[in-house]
């Protein structure tokens, strides 16, 4: 146990220096710690502690007084702020300068005018002096404060701002870009009118990347400056080149699809770049390129006829890529035969020549093409044919050529238009090729009037002669009381008749020459009757409005005529005591039965008493009884004894025609028939065959006309049937006196009332 103690105790003596070296070596590092964190009064702390320790050496003394040392130093430098210069100097534009601050701790801007603006970066001072706006120097102070412990001025000067106006262009590439200059509202304008200092510019357009900078006016391009920028794209473009295959053509223009993106490869308007408007994509623009959104595409390409091909492409932003396609057509064949004097014809294809008739199986792409045949004296019916060439197959032609002859057309006047059978051939002088047959010619020019001329060409050989020679023309306005009648005006007759209007209808405006001579005119209705025909002279053109009354259609309702010379008729008994004269003649609804003959539903005649102071005495009963008295039974003093005849038993017959515009004169003759009729009705009539012939003048107007009758009347084989009243019987009721009116000359005057169409009457037209 002794022994054991003993051991302990040297153990303890032996292990206390290693102790106190330990504890020594412990508190230096420590302190070393709060050095290298700035934490000095901790650090003096600590190393004071380290000397002390037991079994510390001198060595170790003088390292902690060396680093105790660094810490007073370090301790002094704390309350230190030290500025790498004392003043800043800019001019009227403004700059931007740095200084480096040394400082024991923490330090700032604490004050700065309000023309300049400052920040720091580590342990440097940034300060921007801004342009000067005024025309004097400026003059400031910037404050810097390391707290409460020191401060240190920097003293700030700038100079004045010069007066400058400099003209600036500003170019982008492409152009028409928003240019915003100082935060001021953006401009498409190129050019701006800056003062002196830094500007920043900000440049945008769609489609592009946005870009920002600065420039800087002073007096060096006071006088004017350019600066240019190329703007970077956010899209790529692509060019894109169709081809057929060498030998081919496209009969229509090849398509292009991007992606299920139709591209108009041929646009009524290329877009340009250079515009202020959105990109837009899968469209062409200047330089044939078209934009596309970066990214993997497919191209489709196609054309009428050929095979469509594709091809999978991959668009760079900012790229440009061109792409060739060249299309291989799709093919059949096309064979030509000889129908009819075709042999040895040389045949074009889309007025390429490939061969002559016959012809076999020429390669074609598919499609139609445009077909036409050359031969010396020969034509085809149209200058070319158009035939379709399907895929793999033969199509067949059948050529027919005729022989044709050749004319050479002049004119007086010169540059007339010709036409060949209704169809267009050109205008004098002219060559005209006429293959068999006959052809109509027609020339015209305003101002002249057309002619006619019919040619069957004789293939003798050579060019025929064919000079044409027009009259001048003038209008004529040909108008009439209805519209839509056909108008012919013709001269001449026979071989010689010259048609200068056919076809048109009133009102018209035709063209004919003047002429010494008169024209004749016919209008005709729609029914192919004849509503007018006369002459007229057009000799001066003044006299260019010929208005036409046209010949009626129909017939009068009523028709009344009065006489003026009355006819006379005699009765054949002395028994009754007096004769009676011809007053009246009356019809009702004439109807037409041909040209120039009418029949009425109703005609009827009027005779009248010669004497109205007599009276008529006849036997009261079928037994003869003389001087009846009034009042006597059979008395009857008959004044007016009427006739009538009815439909198809009475006609009229007029012939003759216009002497004036609004006159007509005929020759009239009319028969009628009055029928007893004592065993129907018993009434008082006369009854017999009545005659007239002789002339008619009778106005043509609306509705209502009036006329005058001359001419030779006669009443014939008739009887005056005078009902008795108060007698019974069939032989009691009448008595029956014939009578005779020979012919006599008489006149008359009445009138004709109907509708629109009853002017003129139903004259058989000579005149």
């Amino acid at each position: 146990m002794k022994k054991l103690i003993l051991l302990l105790f040297v153990f303890i003596l032996a292990a206390a220096p290693a102790y106190a070296q330990k504890s020594f070596d412990m508190r230096y590092n420590e302190a070393v710690e709060y050095y290298t964190t700035k934490q000095y009064d901790k650090a003096i702390k600590v190393l004071d502690a380290a000397k002390k320790s037991p079994g510390v050496t001198k060595d170790q003394i003088a390292k902690a007084n060396r680093l105790k040392s660094q810490c007073q130093a370090s301790k002094q430098k704390l309350s230190d702020l030290n500025l790498s210069k004392e003043s800043v100097f800019a001019p009227g534009i403004g700059q931007v300068d740095s200084i480096y601050v040394t400082a024991g701790k923490a330090w700032e801007v604490t004050s700065c005018p309000a023309w300049c603006e400052t920040w720091k970066e580590d342990d440097v001072l940034f300060i921007e002096v801004l342009p000067n706006k005024e025309a004097a120097p400026k003059k400031g102070i910037i404050e810097v404060s390391m707290g409460k412990e020191r401060t240190a001025y920097i003293f700030v000067s700038q100079e004045k701002r010069l007066d400058i106006n400099c003209p600036v262009r500003i170019l982008t590439r492409p152009e028409r870009a928003m240019i915003t200059i100082d935060s001021n509202q953006g401009m498409l304008s190129e050019d701006f009118v800056l003062g002196e200092g830094k500007h920043r510019i900000r440049i945008d357009k769609s489609g592009y990347e946005r870009k920002d900078t600065t420039v800087v006016i002073d007096q060096k391009n006071q006088d004017g400056a350019v600066f240019e920028f190329n703007l970077k794209p956010l899209f790529a473009t692509i060019s894109v080149d169709i081809k057929p295959a060498d030998g081919y053509y496209f009969d229509v223009d090849p398509t292009l699809d991007i992606s299920g993106n139709e591209v108009n490869l041929h646009p009524s308007i290329v877009k340009r770049f250079n515009v202020d408007q959105d990109i837009s994509y899968y469209s062409l623009y200047d330089g044939n390129v078209i934009p596309l959104h970066p990214g993997q595409y497919v191209l489709r390409v196609g054309a009428q006829g050929f095979v469509p091909e594709k091809r999978s492409i991959e668009a760079v932003k900012g790229g440009n890529q061109h792409f060739e396609f060249k299309l291989t057509p799709v093919t059949g064949t096309l064979s030509v035969s000889d129908e009819e004097n075709a042999a040895g014809a040389v045949v074009f294809v889309d007025n390429k020549e490939v061969g002559t008739v016959p012809l076999d199986d020429v390669t074609l792409k598919t499609g139609t093409h445009l077909l036409r045949l050359a031969k010396p004296g020969h034509m085809t019916d149209y200058e070319e044919y158009e035939v379709v060439v399907l895929e793999d197959k033969n199509t067949e032609f059948k050529a027919v050529m005729q022989r044709y002859g050749e004319y050479s057309l002049t004119s007086d006047p010169a540059y007339c238009k010709i036409y060949v059978d209704g169809e267009y051939a050109g205008t004098t002088p002219l060559q005209l090729r006429l293959r068999e047959g006959d052809h109509k010619i027609h020339i015209e020019k305003n101002g002249y009037y057309p002619i006619d001329r019919y040619v069957t060409p004789a293939f003798e050989g050579g060019v025929e002669e064919m000079r044409l020679e027009l009259e001048n023309a003038y209008p004529l306005v040909v108008s009439c009381d209805k519209d839509s009648i056909e108008v012919v005006i013709s001269k001449g007759s026979g071989k010689s008749k010259v048609v200068y209007a056919e076809g048109v209808k009133t009102p018209a405006t035709v063209l004919i020459p003047l002429s010494k001579t008169p024209y004749h005119v016919e209008l005709v209705r729609s029914d192919k009757k004849l509503a007018y025909k006369g002459n007229f002279l057009f000799s001066k053109q003044s006299a260019n409005n010929l208005k036409i009354l046209t010949w009626a259609d129909g017939s009068p309702f009523i028709t009344a005529n009065g006489f003026i010379i009355r006819p006379n008729a005699y009765l054949q008994s002395t028994a009754l005591g007096k004769d009676f004269q011809r007053v009246a003649d009356a019809t009702l609804s004439s109807m037409r039965l041909f040209p120039g003959l009418t029949t009425s539903l109703v005609k009827a005649g009027l005779f009248m008493q010669t004497d109205p102071d007599s009276h008529i005495t006849y036997p009261a009963t079928s037994k003869f009884k003389e001087d009846l008295k009034s009042g006597d039974a059979g008395y009857n003093d008959t004044m007016l004894i009427p006739a009538f005849s009815i439909l198809l038993i009475n006609e009229e017959f007029r012939v003759g025609g216009a002497v004036l515009p609004f006159v007509d004169v005929d020759f009239l003759a009319t028969y009628a028939w009055y029928p007893s009729l004592t065993k129907i009705l018993p009434f008082t009539h006369m009854s017999g065959h009545d005659v007239f012939f002789g002339v008619e003048v009778s106005s043509r107007m609306k509705v209502f006309n009036v006329n005058v009758k001359a001419g030779m009347q006669g009443l014939f084989d008739g009887k005056a049937n005078i009902c008795r009243p108060g007698a019974t019987g069939v032989d009691g009721a009448y008595h029956i006196e014939p009578y005779s009116q020979p012919l006599q000359f008489v006149v008359t005057a009445g009138f004709t009332l109907g509708g629109g169409n009853c002017r003129g009457q139903n004259i058989l037209r000579v005149f």
